[in-house]
């Protein structure tokens, strides 16, 4: 009995998901079961939420709890298959973060193509533009600024947009 029960402990020590969640699956599971034997069909969610007594996103919620996960260590080494060396998981990973190799470059001549676009616009729209875009500035902000109202600073970032949009298109078919 005391060695059934430090297993059991020790497994419960190794287990990813509380006994809450084991429970309520087992109970999503058994209604389901009940359901689909009532019903001679697989139950729609409103149903299964419906007869568990909680609302579908409770339901959705719960089942996201429930799943299965694999818990991997980001220190340890493994064999990768590819003859390189065995590196941590945290060497291996890609940085969101980091860009791209050609991010560079393409940003290069994105900039390039935005400012000559730039340069065609007026200089109200082109500024709400460099202002709001590349500056990070708010269009109310924008506006007082300018010394107009915020409903002008939409109207020409609305046009100025609407140029930006066309002449971009022009400079990418003109090699």
């Amino acid at each position: 009995m005391r060695i059934r029960g430090a297993v059991l402990d020790e497994l419960r020590h190794w287990e990813w998901a509380p006994r809450s969640v084991h429970k309520s699956n087992r109970r999503i599971t058994r209604i389901t079961a009940n359901l689909i034997e009532q019903l001679e069909r697989e139950p729609t969610v409103n149903e299964l939420a419906a007869a568990l007594g909680v609302d579908v996103a409770e339901l959705a919620a719960l089942q996201t709890l429930s799943r299965p996960h694999q818990l991997v260590s980001f220190d340890e080494t493994g064999d990768n298959g590819r003859g390189e060396e065995n590196l941590p998981l945290t060497e291996r990973l890609a940085d969101p973060d980091a860009p791209s190799p050609d991010a560079a470059v393409l940003s290069e001549e994105d900039k390039r193509t935005l400012h000559k676009c730039l340069t065609v616009l007026p200089t109200a729209q082109s500024t709400i533009i460099v202002l709001h875009y590349l500056q990070n500035v708010p269009l109310r902000d924008v506006a007082d600024r300018l010394k107009v109202t915020p409903s002008r600073v939409s109207q020409l970032h609305h046009q100025a947009l609407a140029r930006l949009r066309q002449t971009w298109k022009q400079t990418e078919k003109t090699p």
